[in-house]
C-alpha cells in the first residue's frame, strides 16, 4: 500500500483559514481546488482573488497569503463542472525531476498571457482517488483541469500545467482526457538526477511513498535502504515510458542541457505563445536567477556526478532518449 501520510498532512494544511459557506457564494471564479477529501469526494477550495501564480509551486502561492488572506470553503465534487469560461490546456508538462520543469514553469510564468501551474497538489489527490481509466473519470479530469483553468485576467490565453513527476504513470489516462494537447518531457542525464537526490531525496525516490501508477519499479533484488538503486530504478520507468509514448508520436521531448535557450528559441512559438521583445528579455532575465529561489542568482550545480552499479542500463535507456529527441528536432526542421 502506497504511503500518502504526508502528502495527506500537506494538503489538510492549504485547508486551514477561514472557513466559508459555499451556499453562500453565487460562484467559486477565483476559488481554487486544493484537495478532494478521501472518505467524502468533497472538493475544498481556497480563495486566490486576484493573486497570480508566479511562485516556483503552486503550494507556494497558497502559502504566501497571509493568514487573514486565507479562505477556504468546501463543496460537492460536483461543483467542478460549474466553470465555463476557463483556458484549455496548452501544454502538459512531464519531468524526471531535477531537470529544468520549474526553471522552463518559471520562464513562462513571467508572460501575461499564460497560466502557469506547478504540481497543483489536487491532481495527485484527484489521482489517488479516480485511478481508473473510466469515462466518467476521465470526465471529472476535464471538469478539474477547467476549474484550474479558470480565465480571471482578459489578458490569458494560455494553461500549462506541470505535474508531479510520477504522473508520468497517468500518461494514458492524461492523453485519454486531453487528446490534441502537446506533452512535454523533460529529462536529465541519470547521473546528475541522482547526484541532486543523493543531496536531497525527493518523496518518489523513496520506495512505496508515492503512488507510481502504472510505473512497476522493480525492488525484488534490492538491498534494503538502497536509496541510490531505487532511484535508478525509478529513472528506468521514466525513460521506458517516455521512449514508448515518444515512438507513437504524442511526447516532445527537451533535455536539461537544451535549457533555458530552447524555451524561448523554440519551444514557445511551438506552443503557438506569441511574445513581445520586452517578455523575451523578461523570460531571459528569469531564466538568470535561480528556478526554485527566485531572488537568487543561479551560480550553477555542483558538478559532481554519481556513481552505482545499476548505472549502465540507466544510461543506455537516457542514450536512446537522446537519439528520438535528435531526430525529433531534426524532423522540425522540415
Amino acid at each position: 500500500m502506497q504511503s500518502q501520510h504526508g502528502f495527506a498532512t500537506e494538503e489538510r494544511s492549504f485547508t486551514k483559514g477561514e472557513r466559508i459557506d459555499a451556499q453562500g457564494l453565487q460562484f467559486l471564479k477565483n476559488w481554487y481546488p486544493v484537495s478532494i477529501c478521501e472518505k467524502t469526494s468533497d472538493v475544498f477550495w481556497r480563495d486566490l482573488g486576484e493573486q497570480r501564480f508566479h511562485a516556483s509551486f503552486f503550494q507556494n502561492t497558497l502559502n504566501e497569503q497571509t493568514q487573514a488572506q486565507r479562505r477556504v470553503c468546501k463543496t460537492p465534487i460536483s461543483a467542478l463542472g460549474q466553470f465555463h469560461d476557463f483556458i484549455e490546456p496548452t501544454a502538459f508538462v512531464f519531468h524526471v525531476s531535477r531537470c529544468g520543469s520549474t526553471l522552463l514553469t518559471q520562464i513562462l510564468s513571467t508572460l501575461h498571457q499564460c497560466i502557469v501551474l506547478s504540481e497543483p497538489p489536487v491532481i495527485d489527490s484527484f489521482f489517488r482517488q479516480y485511478n481508473e481509466l473510466t469515462e466518467k473519470n476521465i470526465h471529472l479530469f476535464r471538469q478539474l483541469i477547467s476549474a484550474l483553468g479558470q480565465r480571471r485576467f482578459t489578458s490569458e490565453r494560455h494553461l500549462i500545467i506541470k505535474l508531479d513527476s510520477w504522473h508520468l504513470g497517468r500518461f494514458d489516462f492524461i492523453r485519454q482526457a486531453f487528446p490534441q494537447t502537446p506533452l512535454l518531457f523533460l529529462y536529465r542525464n541519470p547521473q546528475q538526477v541522482l547526484a541532486s537526490h543523493q543531496r536531497q531525496r525527493g518523496p518518489q525516490m523513496i520506495p512505496n511513498f508515492v503512488d507510481m501508477g502504472n510505473l512497476n519499479v522493480d525492488q525484488k533484488d534490492l538491498s534494503p535502504g538502497d536509496l541510490d538503486a531505487y532511484c535508478l530504478r525509478v529513472l528506468d520507468q521514466f525513460y521506458t515510458a517516455a521512449i514508448k509514448h515518444n515512438e507513437i508520436g504524442k511526447l516532445q521531448l527537451i533535455n536539461y542541457q537544451e535549457l533555458p535557450k530552447a524555451i524561448w528559441e523554440r519551444l514557445v512559438s511551438q506552443l503557438k505563445i506569441e511574445f513581445s521583445a520586452s517578455e523575451l528579455e523578461q523570460m531571459k532575465a528569469r531564466s538568470e536567477r535561480h528556478s526554485k529561489h527566485p531572488h537568487q542568482s543561479f551560480q550553477g550545480e555542483a558538478k559532481s556526478e554519481a556513481k552505482h552499479v545499476f548505472f549502465n542500463k540507466t544510461h543506455e535507456l537516457y542514450l536512446q532518449l537522446e537519439n528520438l529527441r535528435q531526430l525529433q528536432n531534426k524532423t522540425a526542421l522540415y
